[in-house]
């Protein structure tokens, strides 16, 4: 099996620094099982507002079919819950 060489794909910056894991995907998404998966919930507070609307001008909402995020320092610190990560 040969390892992974290239990957042809959208990238989009997040321009923030310390994102933790409660960012990641907040901590009271986490009862739903692990088989629904939880992209619906990633970084979920930052791309919504307080109605629960997307936000047009958040990176990941403006190009929906991202597959490569670039981010600042410290991103994914914070608690050890793996599933966030």
């Amino acid at each position: 099996m040969q390892g992974w060489r290239t990957h042809t794909g959208l990238a989009v910056a997040l321009p923030l620094e310390n994102i933790d894991t409660d960012q990641l995907i907040p901590a009271r998404f986490m009862s739903t099982p692990r088989a629904e998966g939880y992209g619906r919930f990633l970084l979920h507070d930052l791309r919504r507002d307080q109605t629960g609307a997307l936000r047009p001008d958040f990176p990941l909402n403006r190009h929906p079919t991202a597959d490569i995020l670039l981010t600042r320092r410290n991103f994914g610190s914070g608690s050890s819950r793996e599933a966030a990560v």
